[in-house]
């Protein structure tokens, strides 16, 4: 028969809180106790369909309440699950050495409660198909490796849920990326083809001249400006040269006739020499011609 009502032993009110409360979305009925002490009178009289022990609280054990429980012909067939941080092949064995069918990891998702519930409804079930006088010869099950394969069931139906919705969540990405990246291209190719527009506008000649009209304005301004500085530059250089040829010429013109007027001195002195021996000459020929 399915597992349909459960004993939580823990010290801790939260980890009982939290074990109950996973117990309860499984339809799971659940009473709590903090103690073994206080576990071991509920049994007295109730009979859970599993019982989930902590290890360490204050007191006796867990692992000695299980053995308790197990040495007591009323509540031997009672399925016990340790439920504890303990963990561990070692402590595994210690857990089966005492009574328990397996190890419940602390804290404990739904997958793992799910998991130890539907083992032990099929262990259940399987016992209900065999004889009575065959149920006492049955081994213990180990309840570890029915959870790893319930866990790994899970953790692939998981994983393969994760895949899925990740392939979905990166094509639905994708197809917004797509999206967005089409009307960008639409948006730039928009822009391209007005600015491509208002360019060759722009390059007709009569908007061009129009455009450019003042500029080539100021730009012949600037060239005359420019061409008459030049113009006046070659001119004083014109006249520069001229000057300084034409005082070079009055130079030597000047110092030609410098030279000129020195010889014509040195003539002129020459000749009034000249007449002065002359005039001597004819006084001292007449003064002769007289006697």
């Amino acid at each position: 028969m399915p597992v349909k009502h459960a004993l939580v032993v823990d010290d801790s009110k939260s980890a009982r809180m939290m074990l109950q409360r996973m117990l309860n979305k499984m339809n799971v009925e659940s009473e709590a106790v903090e103690s073994a002490e206080a576990a071991l009178l509920f049994l007295d009289k109730s009979q859970p369909d599993v019982i989930f022990m902590d290890h360490m609280m204050p007191g006796m054990n867990g692992l000695e309440a299980t053995q308790m429980i197990k040495a007591n012909p009323k509540t031997a067939t009672i399925p016990t699950i340790m439920y504890t941080s303990k963990e561990g092949e070692d402590y595994f064995n210690m857990a089966k050495s005492h009574g328990a069918e397996g190890v419940l990891a602390k804290p404990a998702n739904q997958e793992a409660v799910m998991s130890v519930i539907e083992s032990l409804s099929e262990l259940a079930a399987n016992d209900d198909d065999l004889p009575v006088t065959d149920q006492a010869n049955i081994p213990l099950i180990e309840i570890d490796k029915l959870v790893q394969k319930h866990l790994k069931i899970a953790i692939a139906e998981a994983k393969a849920e994760i895949t899925a919705g990740l392939d979905s969540s990166t094509q639905q990405l994708q197809n917004a990326q797509t999206h967005e990246i089409k009307l960008a291209q639409r948006h730039w190719l928009q822009r391209y083809e007005s600015l491509e527009k208002n360019l060759n506008d722009a390059l007709e000649p009569k908007v061009l001249f129009k455009n450019t009209r003042p500029l080539n304005q100021r730009l012949a301004t600037l060239v005359a400006e420019k061409t008459t500085k030049k113009a006046a530059a070659d001119l004083n250089d014109i006249i520069n040269v001229q000057n300084t040829e034409t005082k070079e010429s009055l130079a030597k013109d000047i110092a030609e006739i410098q030279q000129l007027a020195q010889t014509s001195k040195k003539q002129a002195v020459f000749i009034g020499v000249l007449t002065g021996i002359i005039s001597a000459l004819a006084t001292s020929a007449a003064f002769l011609f007289l006697i």
